[in-house]
């Protein structure tokens, strides 16, 4: 289900928790991850992907999982990323919404092969990669809104 701006309470709440942001820096600012949000979703005008993780119809959201166009080594790339609220994480929420991402990608057909880049030491996010055939091309230094993140780069070749 697409984010929409209403939905801000949830970015803020992923992107102020510490324990969400761990492996990406440590917790954001309110004033940024409301900015941030605000940019997602003016992004989907664009095309870009930035679903809420909804348990059930109705149900209060759990995470977002997002989609859009990167780049890497002087490279467009697709990339995809999640989060899931802490008192959500291991029910399996991301893993449903990123086999769900990778079914409308492929279906869709602009994307290409999607990359991910989860911190390296992000036991969960790593696993999901694997579980959904990605292969770990490299171990990189990233910049994630202007903090410098140790990942793990994944792709799934999905063409």
């Amino acid at each position: 289900m697409p984010c929409t701006h209403d939905d801000a309470w949830l970015t803020v709440a992923l992107e102020t928790d510490s324990r969400v942001m761990a492996e990406l820096g440590g917790p954001q600012t309110e004033t940024y991850a409301r900015d941030a949000h605000r940019r997602r979703v003016e992004g989907m005008k664009t095309g870009n992907w930035f679903f809420k993780l909804v348990p059930e119809p109705g149900a209060t959201p759990v995470g977002t999982i997002v989609m859009w166009p990167s780049e890497w080594a002087g490279e467009p790339i697709s990339e995809a990323g999640w989060m899931v609220l802490p008192d959500h994480q291991g029910k399996g929420f991301a893993s449903a919404g990123l086999g769900l991402l990778i079914e409308r990608a492929r279906e869709d057909g602009r994307w290409g092969d999607i990359h991910a880049f989860p911190g390296a030491t992000n036991g969960p996010s790593n696993a999901l990669c694997r579980k959904f055939g990605f292969e770990q091309i490299e171990t990189v230094d990233v910049d994630y809104g202007g903090r410098n993140l140790r990942c793990n780069h994944w792709v799934l070749r999905v063409g």
